[in-house]
């Protein structure tokens, strides 16, 4: 992320050295419309990757959940956020009307499932090829189609919606009404969360789910937005945006058990 501060307003400009020791290496989706990919490819939207001897993932009441993103580590820029090899994989419950989000359990894999397979086998004749999905409404997922990923390294900075900013850095709430909404506008543009990426810091419609005590250590794992590329079909109901968090400690382990999934919209 390039930043011009010479552009920035006095008042954003004080901030400068906070704001900067706040970066973070993050690793930018780049999509694009791919008729086939192959089982193991970086995808979102598509058919997943399963070994035959796994099963492949159901809702509580036994419904197929369905891939909506799926990362080959192999295939992702030098990092020292991820693991180099394997693949990770976030399935939500597409006929659900809140696509498997829990508020009250953020963390309940119920209708939602984040598998991680260490090793990748690239055999197919090894790999679950037909799929159960074909009976559900595939109008209500908020991917249409299959998108291939080309991953490339940024930096970001403290977003406006992260729990920790008015800690950090300063406190909009603090502002009269006219003067945050300008203040919040331009830090938005300069630092901008959205988007599609692993790691750096999130971007929120409404409010951060980490804000409690529980979660408030959790780290960015995956943001999924909405998009407003013409070829690449992502909406999140009111053109809002996915995210999955991880402790640091878990995403160390590759323990994928206890990420917090959340999903909002204006």
């Amino acid at each position: 992320m390039q930043v011009n501060w010479n552009e920035l307003s006095e008042f954003i400009q004080q901030y400068k050295a906070q704001i900067l020791a706040t970066k973070k290496s993050a690793i930018e989706l780049n999509l694009s419309p791919a008729q086939t990919l192959s089982l193991w490819q970086s995808k979102v939207g598509g058919e997943p990757y399963l070994p035959l001897t796994a099963k492949y993932p159901h809702n509580a009441e036994e419904r197929p959940l369905v891939l909506l993103a799926q990362i080959n580590f192999a295939e992702l820029p030098q990092n020292e956020l991820y693991p180099s090899t394997g693949i990770l994989q976030f399935f939500i419950d597409i006929e659900d009307d809140l696509w498997g989000l829990d508020f009250d359990e953020p963390q309940k894999q119920n209708n939602f499932r984040v598998i991680y397979y260490d090793q990748v086998i690239e055999d197919t004749t090894q790999l679950l090829q037909a799929f159960p999905t074909q009976d559900l409404d595939h109008d209500m997922n908020p991917v249409t189609g299959q998108y291939a990923v080309q991953f490339v390294a940024s930096e970001r900075y403290i977003s406006m919606g992260d729990h920790e900013f008015a800690d950090k850095i300063f406190d909009p709430y603090e502002m009269e009404d006219d003067a945050a909404e300008d203040i919040y506008d331009e830090y938005d543009d300069a630092f901008s969360a959205n988007g599609h990426h692993l790691g750096g810091y999130p971007y929120f419609t409404q409010d951060d789910p980490r804000s409690t005590s529980r979660f408030k250590d959790y780290i960015l794992l995956f943001q999924l937005d909405s998009s407003g590329q013409e070829d690449v079909e992502i909406l999140w109901g009111d053109c809002g945006v996915a995210n999955f968090f991880i402790h640091p400690d878990d995403l160390k382990k590759r323990d994928f058990s206890k990420v917090l999934y959340n999903w909002d919209c204006s």
